[in-house]
């Protein structure tokens, strides 16, 4: 086996954690990998049903990784502000700031530029509620 791929993953050549966020065992600890950790951003079809609500990341991050539900088709997209209670706009500019139309039932990254709070929007009304995992991660 090559060393170069040890290296990648916090090891020396003998196999040993050379980061102090990789235990003896090789896991690395969530809080240095620089994630916001998983978070519920839910589309409410009695409060609006093409938009959740907000979610709070806690800090600004690069990414948006979000796992998708099963969906009524419709493009994702992904809506910022500056505060939690502000007017949330699009992330980017028509269906290039979004996914492929989709039914759902996957996970997707969002590049969002260091922002801190978010919403999950898709382009068609959907027929129930629908909950999203979300996390921030930093590039």
């Amino acid at each position: 086996m090559e060393e170069y791929p040890r290296v990648i993953y916090g090891h020396d050549g003998a196999g040993n954690p050379q980061c102090p966020s990789v235990d003896a065992g090789g896991v690395l600890d969530v809080s240095a990998t620089r994630v916001s950790g998983w978070q519920t951003a839910t589309i409410d079809v009695t409060e609006d049903d093409d938009l959740s609500g907000a979610v709070d990341l806690g800090e600004h991050y690069r990414y948006l990784a979000v796992i998708v539900p099963a969906l009524t088709l419709a493009r994702i997209g992904v809506r910022v502000c500056a505060t939690a209670d502000g007017t949330y706009v699009a992330l980017g500019s028509g269906t290039s700031a979004q996914t492929d139309p989709t039914t759902g039932g996957y996970a997707t990254v969002f590049d969002i530029g260091g922002w801190r709070f978010v919403k999950v929007s898709t382009s068609a009304a959907q027929a129930e509620d629908r909950s999203f995992l979300v996390q921030g991660v930093r590039g």
